[in-house]
């Protein structure tokens, strides 16, 4: 890698668009030093073998900040005590098919499918409000430049997983294509009392056609379609174990918990156009429309009332002894859809030795929320059985439209440069409620918001510095009550050090909030109505600093890559706060779902056609869980994977990799409905396969 990776020119621009990327926008320098430490290559040897089922460790090798998670779950990313406006991404584009409406909506793509990822802290001005905390942008695989290039994978577990899929692409002449399956199946046994399996499924689809210019284009250009289509399923309860159950057991679950289930199915559409206008001036347009359905049974009560630390006491006691008149229980069931569809252009233009970076995006989203309960009843033999149909308590559509333009100009002068950025986004929301009896308020508002940003840096051989200021603003969505929407003031040192195989960053931040944003985030356990709130939380202040590494130590006959991410954040409301998801934390305390420490590592030894790579994360204590109080903090942990690989030939390659190597009883969630548990240790036997 150049040791000046930051100059800019006419043909680093040009370059960026003939090989079809889909980000190629200016950069701030910030955002230069992010790409070079947060960036995580997939496809490399040392990363591959880990990434294919699980994400959480890569996420925090990019500098994202991971909160726990339970099999099968979709991984929930925070940064800097921010739940609301840090984006997940894929080619430049919201993942998510509804990011201003379904707020409380997790979904992480399918890593087979992805060729890079990278973390953005500081986001540019041409980025939306959606992205104003940070961003998570996954580059998905691009069409093989070859006439014709497949990569296959297969894998199996000691836990019945079986794993498949494959990557085929092509060009030919101007025309190139791209159909990439991916198949994933699991059983866990998790029957407490009874032999039950937790069984999921997932199918992934994505396909790629694109052409060059056409014959006789006075510009040099590429169109670009793409479709994606996912479907997951999964039975594995939200109802966990009491303290005592889960020292015994962490990985079971209660048997009442075996109803729950889970599906989704995804599809999206996408048109990427690229365009070269003249030597100094570049243009991207998307236009993209995706879709997500979502059914959903979570057992959540018993005799009506939500589960707490008394009754989970009731239903571990009935399943060590049942009672001839068994129990009664109740399930929150969902049914929901969500959409979206945008337009968003990107234009960079060069003055001489500036740059200007130009962006509008026009977005509009629905979700239609349908949530309910259904009743079960719990007999003497561990049975369960429905008496009632779906009961839907809850009917409501939200909407909302969003319009932002923004316009970031760079000026260098030697090795000096000053960024300048202005950005602007209107956006209009609205509730409107279903015919089902409601306490919900119908919403039907708008807010605007100006995000102004300056950065200086300096750029002295392999040493880059910049401080940068920004206003961040995020809209409020349909059910804050307040209609306030997430502000905050944010300054970022940066500092960056790359030589030869040597680079390190450094970064030091702090993020004063007006008002913040929070939502019902993946692990708490909420209600009907608490899954339809947006609360906030004035006057939160956060200060952190992050430090990556990365160094490649080569020999004669063996190499040993490493990468190290530490972070550090301080996140800390300056008033005693109540509200109906958190309940209540008292002034001057750490908000519950950051983490003060995180540390992530990867690195091992590579000799010849064998390698051996370990991948660790470390986190401080969690309490994110609603109701929280210091009982059910999650008490800091490590988890360790480790991977070995021999490559047979250049095509041919067989890995080992065991997951959670120390087999520590890791927590995912601990909230009144009890514990539960990550995944316990798993070794998992695959093949990849390169023609």
């Amino acid at each position: 890698m150049s040791n000046h990776p930051f100059s800019l020119s006419v043909i680093a621009a040009a370059v960026l668009y003939v090989c079809h990327s889909t980000n190629a926008v200016a950069e701030t320098v910030t955002e230069s030093i992010d790409n070079l430490n947060n960036q995580l290559d997939l496809q490399q040897s040392s990363i591959s073998q880990f990434h294919y089922r699980q994400s959480d460790i890569a996420l925090g090798l990019t500098g994202a900040t991971v909160l726990p998670t339970g099999p099968n779950q979709d991984i929930t990313i925070t940064h800097a005590g921010a739940t609301d406006g840090v984006a997940i991404l894929q080619d430049g584009i919201f993942f998510s098919p509804a990011p201003y409406s379904g707020q409380h909506l997790v979904l992480q793509p399918n890593l087979m499918h992805q060729q890079k990822v990278s973390f953005s802290s500081m986001t540019s001005v041409t980025e939306s409000s959606q992205a104003a905390f940070g961003k998570l942008d996954y580059q998905s695989v691009q069409i093989s430049p070859q006439k014709y290039a497949t990569d296959v994978n297969v894998e199996g577990s000691d836990n019945n997983a079986i794993n498949g899929g494959a990557v085929l692409s092509g060009t030919s002449k101007q025309n190139g294509m791209l159909l990439a399956v991916d198949y994933q199946s699991a059983s866990d046994d998790v029957g407490y009392r009874v032999a039950r399996d937790a069984d999921s499924t997932q199918k992934d689809i994505l396909f790629k056609i694109a052409a060059d210019s056409l014959p006789g284009a006075r510009n040099q250009q590429t169109t670009e379609f793409s479709y994606q289509y996912s479907s997951q399923e999964a039975d594995r309860g939200a109802l966990g174990l009491t303290s005592v159950d889960f020292s015994v057991n962490p990985t079971q679950l209660y048997s009442a918990a075996s109803t729950d289930n889970t599906e989704g199915e995804r599809q999206r559409y996408v048109l990427a156009h690229q365009l070269i206008m003249s030597s100094t001036s570049t243009m991207a347009t998307d236009f993209y429309y995706q879709t997500y359905s979502q059914q959903s049974q979570e057992m959540q009560f018993v005799d009506g009332e939500q589960v707490n630390n008394a009754l989970l006491s009731r239903i571990a006691m009935f399943e060590t002894t049942p009672t001839t008149d068994g129990m009664n229980l109740g399930a929150l069931t969902q049914n929901n859809d969500f959409s979206g569809f945008g337009m968003q252009t990107k234009g960079v233009s060069m003055y001489g030795q500036h740059q200007v970076t130009y962006s509008a995006r026009y977005h509009t989203d629905k979700a239609e929320m349908r949530l309910g309960q259904r009743e079960w009843s719990w007999n003497n033999d561990l049975s369960l059985t429905p008496t009632t149909d779906d009961e839907y308590a809850l009917t409501y559509t939200d909407d909302a439209s969003a319009f932002s333009s923004a316009v970031d100009t760079k000026l260098n002068y030697g090795q000096w440069s000053i960024n300048l950025g202005l950005g602007y986004e209107h956006v209009s929301v609205s509730r409107e409620l279903g015919d089902v009896n409601t306490s919900l308020n119908a919403a039907d508002f708008s807010d605007d918001g100006w995000s102004p940003s300056i950065e200086v840096a300096y750029q002295s051989g392999p040493w880059l510095a910049a401080l940068q200021a920004k206003q961040a603003w995020t809209a409020a969505s349909a059910g804050n009550i307040e209609q306030t929407a997430q502000e905050a003031l944010q300054y970022q040192l940066a500092l960056s050090y790359q030589q030869d195989a040597l680079s390190i960053a450094m970064t030091a931040y702090m993020h004063d909030y007006d008002s913040q944003h929070v939502s019902c985030m993946q692990g708490m356990i909420c209600d009907y109505e608490q899954i339809s709130l947006q609360e906030n939380i004035k006057d939160v202040s956060v200060v952190g600093a992050d430090l990556s590494i990365a160094y490649g130590l080569t020999f004669d006959h063996f190499s040993i890559p490493f990468k190290a991410k530490y972070q550090y954040t301080q996140a800390e409301t300056d008033n005693a706060n109540c509200n109906e998801l958190m309940a209540c934390f008292a002034a001057d305390s750490q908000l519950p779902w950051v983490p003060e420490q995180q540390l992530t590592l990867s690195s091992g030894v590579v000799y010849g056609n064998m390698s051996i790579m370990a991948q660790v994360l470390y986190q401080s204590e969690l309490g994110y869980q609603g109701g929280f109080t210091n009982e059910r903090a999650i008490d800091s942990q490590w988890k360790v994977d480790i991977a070995a690989t021999y490559r047979l030939t250049e095509q041919h390659e067989l890995y080992v990799r065991v997951e959670n190597l120390l087999d520590e009883e890791l927590v995912a969630n601990r909230t009144a409905m009890g514990f539960q548990g990550q995944s316990e240790m798993t070794t998992y036997f695959g093949y990849q396969g390169h023609f």
